[in-house]
């Protein structure tokens, strides 16, 4: 989790840091907590900052993208040694640290008490991060134990470790064997069955990641599919200040009866300081909802299950087209510059897949997020908000480009300009974020304009929604509607639009037996009636005997009690004058 701006932990990425005792001050501001890990006493304070990027610092920039898993690059700090040149030490925010302030635990410390379906996720986002970190080299990263830390469900980094680091010499599929090697003793006996015959392609380095990824895709969605799925899904809408509202958000009360309204949330920004956002952000989403309908009955008539590259470039290529219907209607009423239609959008999609399993046919529990612009998708659960998308704006690209700390970028006068949104430019040119969520715990997605996320409104109150929603206790639509209310005070400069997603997958309880009632057998009316007369005789002789008895024991007792002699008028006793 990102440390709150007034207690503000940080990573220091070098293996010198490590060397550094407790409790001591580096630099009159870096208070030491534990091997590597500060504390910024005076987190107000803009950090020391290098250009051009050390290298050993550009892989934070070119991975920025991944901050779900990754830390992001803070500031450097200048370490002087004796009678040597200073150290400058790479300071990583976002780091996998608990409320406290502690490390989460690494993964080999929390994987004995996982389930089969949290031990095959945890791999498979191993797997899913090798690419991108080989091609930045620092795949190495995913090679050392103690630097895979695990929150829940997710798989986060202490830092990014170079491939020169590799005391194997290089980092590949080899080095991965040996880290999972570690694994397989305490595995669960489905991952153990899925893994072990890769082991030994991957031990000789003779199975490519690609292959790899699919065959623990096939365990991690058999595993989902075994647990139930329910959703419930409400959204809305609000102008706030302003009389205009160029959002557009599906599904709408009066399509929430829809077969497709179970599966699919979209909510459209159309671009402020353009002519016809609200336009295109309606004709994004009637667009969307059409394409949407259509796959949703090509995956119930499939028999193959389409693999998550699949689902991806197929989501990609339907918001290209998305983007030229609204690209072409500009091309065609000659707009130009920033006279052209355009949208943000964010949307998820879950994808019913029928997965297989040991008691049957279940759910694939696959959730897609695709996003264009600053929309924005969390996902939420009792314990932790977590943002899923990174906003297409010129402070992300600046950071990403390794031209500005996150600090500075925030800091600029165009921070937060759009670098793409659907209906800006050819479609050849759109590069849409699309990633999955896997369902394995109860949770909501929430999909939002920035009239929500602005001022960090979601991060400041989710705690007030979401476990009450998760606990029965507050109603999707309510909290829709009681949210927009929020923002409206909160945000009311902006329109602001949201969907809440609830995705529920514990099992309902198990009711508790009812004890067999005994059987009644029905009587003749005389029978019965002979049987009342003689209950009722038997009760009043009961009561007269009982009354009897009664008195006899009264009597006995008023003469046990009655002084010797006491047949005549009693004695009066008069005091001594």
């Amino acid at each position: 989790m990102s440390s709150p701006s007034s207690t503000r932990y940080l990573w220091a990425a070098d293996p010198q840091a490590a060397w550094i005792p407790a409790d001591k001050l580096v630099e009159n501001r870096y208070h030491v907590m534990a091997p590597q890990l500060w504390l910024d006493t005076k987190s107000t304070e803009r950090p020391e900052a290098l250009w051009p990027l050390p290298d050993r610092a550009r892989p934070y920039a070119h991975l920025s993208r991944y901050r779900l898993h990754l830390p992001q690059l803070y500031g450097f700090c200048s370490l002087g040694r004796a009678g040597k040149n200073s150290v400058d030490i790479p300071l990583l925010d976002n780091i996998p640290i608990d409320i406290n302030g502690a490390l989460l635990p690494a993964l080999s410390e929390i994987w004995p008490t996982g389930t089969a379906l949290q031990q095959i996720h945890w791999l498979w986002q191993l797997v899913n991060l090798w690419q991108p970190l080989i091609d930045t080299g620092v795949g190495y990263s995913l090679l050392d134990g103690k630097n895979i830390r695990v929150q829940d469900w997710r798989i986060r980094l202490c830092e990014l470790l170079p491939d020169i680091a590799n005391p194997a010499g290089r980092s590949n599929v080899i080095g991965l064997a040996g880290l999972w090697q570690t694994l397989v003793p305490q595995a669960q006996p489905a991952v153990i069955e899925a893994i072990e015959p890769l082991m030994t392609q991957m031990q000789v380095g003779k199975i490519a990641v690609a292959d790899l990824a699919l065959a623990i895709n096939e365990c991690l969605l058999t595993q989902a599919a075994a647990l139930p799925l329910t959703i419930t899904v409400a959204g809305g809408t609000d102008s706030g200040t302003d009389r205009h509202n160029e959002d557009s958000y599906y599904p709408s009360a009066s399509e929430l009866g829809q077969p497709l309204s179970q599966h699919l949330g979209i909510v459209c920004d159309g671009v402020a300081g353009h002519e016809g956002g609200e336009v295109a952000s309606q004709m994004a989403v009637r667009s969307l909802r059409l394409q949407m309908q259509v796959l949703l009955q090509d995956i119930g008539q499939e028999t193959e299950i389409l693999t998550p590259t699949q689902s991806i470039e197929h989501l990609q290529a339907v918001l290209r087209v998305v983007n030229n219907l609204i690209a072409n209607q500009n091309d065609e009423q000659g707009r130009d510059s920033r006279r052209r239609m355009a949208t943000t959008l964010v949307m998820a999609m879950q994808l019913p897949q029928k997965i297989p399993h040991s008691q049957g046919v279940g759910n694939s529990h696959e959730v897609y997020v695709a996003h264009v612009g600053d929309s924005r998708a969390y996902w939420i659960t009792r314990n932790s908000c977590q943002l899923l998308t990174v906003d297409d704006d010129v402070a992300q690209r600046e950071i990403q480009r390794g031209k500005s700390m996150p600090w500075q970028a925030a800091g600029r006068i165009d921070a937060g300009s759009l670098t793409q949104a659907l209906g800006m430019k050819d479609g050849a040119e759109l590069q849409p974020m699309v990633q999955r969520l896997m369902v394995i715990e109860d949770g909501v997605l929430l999909l939002c304009s920035d009239g929500l996320s602005d001022r960090r409104l979601v991060e400041r109150s989710w705690p007030d929604y979401i476990p009450p929603i998760l606990d029965g206790e507050l109603s999707v639509a309510a909290a829709v509607a009681d949210w927009i209310e929020q923002a409206r005070i909160d945000n009311g400069h902006d329109n602001a639009s949201l969907v809440l997603m609830h995705y529920n997958v514990t099992p309902p309880p198990i009711p508790a037996e009812i004890p067999d009632e005994p059987e009644i057998v029905n009587k003749p009316w005389w029978l019965q009636k002979i049987i009342q007369n003689f209950l009722l005789i038997e009760i009043l002789a009961g009561t007269l005997v009982l009354l009897i008895i009664g008195g006899y024991l009264l009597r006995t007792q008023m003469f046990k009690q009655r002084p010797p002699h006491a047949t005549g008028n009693p004695t009066v006793t008069i005091p001594n004058p």
